[in-house]
């Protein structure tokens, strides 16, 4: 998981980085490059950015090709899935968008046998993953995920793109308690380009939840888009 959330901190460095090799001058340059400060592409290139803490990170030429294994072999390899941790108190019971018509309970999940965040299998499920987000109440971040659509029928989040910002969203916990929140944004992002990182840490100092869903047209191996709605807590 933290290999992927360094994608795109990684493509981007590495973009910038094949435009500075293109800038180095030509013939009779090779003792003028090897003794001037590395450019700032080639700095670029070896920082990366903690996806817990979003704190600079140094890497180096093998945690990025690392990376770029983990990507190329992103939910290929079996592995043993791992299980969400055991409720040890309050849980999350349900979530609620009024805004569209959704009412749903929420279940725990962990890590699929890819080692990807576990999704419920059904139409009508939410799912949290406490191993990778906090509880809603704690002023951190929460992620939510369920489905666009499935086995041909649509999902509780089928219409989670046509969220507007302002509409609200209520979570419900096993204790009683509520957690109001208001949409801030919501943006269809390319799988590939998704910083699984930064949606997991949400925003440093603000209470925030964030839902996603697949979307756009689908293809032989799924949906490439993801819609990610991002709300901030109200009271």
């Amino acid at each position: 998981m933290r290999l992927r959330a360094l994608f795109a901190a990684l493509v981007l460095a590495g973009g910038i980085a094949g435009t500075a090799t293109w800038l180095v001058p030509g013939p009779g340059a090779a003792a003028e490059v090897a003794s001037r400060p590395p450019a700032l592409g080639e700095q670029l290139r070896y920082i990366g950015r903690d996806p817990w803490t979003g704190a600079p990170a140094p890497v180096n030429d093998r945690f990025i090709a690392e990376v770029e294994r983990a990507i190329e072999r992103y939910g290929k390899d079996e592995s043993e899935a791992v299980p969400a941790p055991p409720a040890t108190g309050a849980d999350v019971s349900r979530l609620a968008i009024p805004a569209i018509g959704v009412d749903a309970p929420v279940a725990r999940y962990g890590l699929d046998r890819y080692g990807r965040l576990d999704i419920p299998q059904d139409t009508t499920t939410i799912g949290w993953n406490p191993g990778f987000s906090s509880l809603p109440g704690e002023s951190e971040a929460t992620f939510f995920a369920a489905h666009f659509e499935y086995q041909g029928r649509p999902g509780v989040f089928n219409r989670l793109s046509t969220l507007a910002p302002g509409a609200e969203i209520v979570v419900a916990l096993s204790d009683g308690a509520t957690h109001r929140y208001r949409v801030t944004s919501v943006v269809d992002y390319h799988l590939a380009s998704i910083d699984m990182g930064a949606l997991l840490a949400g925003r440093e100092g603000v209470e925030s939840i964030t839902l996603m869903t697949c979307s756009g047209a689908p293809t032989t191996e799924g949906y490439e888009y993801r819609t990610v709605v991002l709300a901030e807590r109200t009271e």
